[in-house]
């Protein structure tokens, strides 16, 4: 895996310009350069499936009417099985036929999944179809990055852990078990951390995540 390519702040790149720290590439600085491509990040970040990743990882060069054009992918990821995967994120009205740059896109992508296949990559174009949604998946998982990003893990996990069922509980129902020795706070905290790693599950894309989120034991 290489490191990010970090393009000019211009006309072209950096017109919703996002900077945050990655808990999984080692707290390094992720630049993002759209909207769509910081809350494709939080999807990747929030994924206890994703081992690493790495955005604007890639340039490839290709020919289009006898000229060398090039492409950067915009993110590189790898899953704790080993299957590696480049993405490209778009609009979804970029791929329309519409669209002033529909052909310039269409190269793009189509020489993006020509270099993936010979070198033996997955690819994928994902769109605010895939990205976004519902309505409250984008600002859960906004509240879980940033809270393992910046809050450790407490210390009383293990004991939040052992209160959660297979079956659905809400919050609120859970600290009513463990308000004599954890409050709120520690609670909430926990259990971000706990669905980051994949060990509980949660309804982030039905409802905010409060007292009335429901989680589960994996």
């Amino acid at each position: 895996m290489d490191k990010p390519i970090v393009m000019p702040r211009s006309s072209r790149y950096g017109n919703n310009y996002w900077n945050s720290k990655g808990l999984k590439v080692g707290r390094r600085e992720v630049i993002l350069y759209s909207d769509l491509e910081y809350d494709h990040w939080l999807t990747v970040e929030a994924n206890f499936n994703v081992e690493t990743y790495c955005e604007q990882e890639k340039e490839i060069s290709y020919v289009f009417n006898g000229k060398v054009h090039t492409s950067i992918l915009d993110m590189y990821i790898r899953h704790s099985d080993g299957t590696e995967l480049y993405v490209e994120v778009k609009y979804e009205c970029e791929l329309q036929p519409s669209h002033k740059n529909y052909e310039r896109t269409r190269r793009q992508i189509e020489a993006q999944r020509i270099w993936c296949e010979q070198k033996g990559y997955l690819y994928e174009v994902r769109t605010e179809k895939t990205i976004r949604i519902s309505r409250f998946y984008i600002e859960n998982l906004t509240k879980i990055v940033m809270s393992v990003t910046n809050l450790p893990k407490p210390a009383s996990w293990a004991e939040i852990l052992d209160h959660i069922s297979e079956s659905k509980q809400t919050l609120g129902e859970i600290w009513k078990e463990l308000m004599s020795t954890v409050n709120v706070q520690e609670l909430q905290t926990t259990c971000h951390w706990l669905f980051y790693e994949g060990r509980i599950g949660a309804d982030i894309c039905t409802k905010i995540w409060g007292n009335e989120m429901e989680v589960w034991k994996l």
